[in-house]
């Protein structure tokens, strides 16, 4: 009896094993299968050739260049360009082949240039691109004039941006250089900060902001003279507002609206906010996303 007994339980206690192993099992399935739901569905809503903004546009790049190494987009949202490490592609325009009654291919122009480090469009819609060189080859600042790629400068410069006139680069030894679409220089300025440097510019196209290791500045975009503009705490980053002088500046603990001509600015509400560039005059708000364009949420 008291071996029946024992064996009994001994079955007893197996079976309860082995129904909260499975239960166990079951339990982190669900849990699996609840995180890929959640996790899934956002990645799909903004995924970069579904982008509102931008989505024809990245599913030209994507299928041209699957593997990207930066990206650039024009101020009117109309072009965007991509590049790996050995070629860039430029996404615009409309393709005439595209079936009548559906959504229009955009053209894909592939360019084969090698060491591509960083692009911007200026205010005319021209792409402008930084080299950097190699054994046999300097580094250069280059335009595309619409047939070819033409030298603007010997250097690869650390920071790029479009400008209404043209662009401003920042030289690798902290020289702040602006040009124009002939390359003509039409000021240059010394920083003292040179590492970490963004620079982000209005919808104009007419003042650039500097930030970067807590220091702040606005700038003319043709003379990079400075305006009154200051923030009264360490910068984390910078958002223009659309179609005005207006800067979000956002430090560690503090937001301010600061006017970038006369410096008044207020006091805004701490929250969370996507950090994005304003694109230009459309006023969208771009990030990146799989090194391309996506559109993002305008800060509050």
């Amino acid at each position: 009896m008291t071996s029946a007994a024992g064996d009994r339980r001994t079955r007893s206690q197996r079976l309860q094993l082995i129904t909260l192993a499975l239960t166990g099992v079951l339990t982190a399935a669900l849990g699996g299968i609840i995180y890929l739901s959640i996790t899934s569905i956002p990645y799909l809503a903004v995924s970069p050739a579904t982008d509102p903004a931008f989505g024809r546009l990245n599913a030209c790049l994507l299928a041209a260049v699957p593997e990207r190494t930066g990206w650039a987009v024009s101020r009117d949202l109309s072009t965007a360009a991509a590049w790996s490490t050995n070629k860039l592609v430029v996404c615009g325009g409309v393709d005439p082949r595209s079936p009548a009654g559906s959504p229009a291919e955009v053209i894909a122009a592939p360019h084969a240039l090698t060491g591509v480090t960083l692009g911007a469009f200026d205010g005319s819609g021209a792409l402008w691109i930084s080299q950097s060189g190699g054994d046999t080859e300097s580094p250069r600042l280059m335009r595309f004039d619409g047939k070819q790629f033409v030298e603007r400068g010997h250097f690869a410069p650390a920071a790029l941006v479009g400008t209404a006139n043209g662009v401003v680069a920042l030289e690798t030894q902290g020289q702040l250089i602006a040009l124009a679409a002939d390359g003509a220089v039409t000021a240059t300025r010394a920083l003292p900060l040179q590492r970490g440097v963004h620079l982000t510019v209005n919808s104009e196209g007419t003042h650039l902001a500097l930030f970067g290791g807590g220091k702040f500045a606005v700038i003319d975009a043709k003379t990079l003279e400075s305006t009154p503009a200051e923030a009264p705490c360490p910068v984390s980053w910078v958002w223009w507002r659309p179609g005005s002088p207006l800067l979000l500046v956002e430090c560690v603990d503090i937001a301010i609206e600061v006017n970038a001509i006369d410096s008044r600015s207020t006091l805004l509400e701490p929250r969370q906010r996507i950090r994005s560039t304003l694109s230009g005059p459309t006023g969208v708000y771009v990030q990146s996303c799989d090194v391309l364009p996506c559109s993002a949420t305008p800060p509050p």
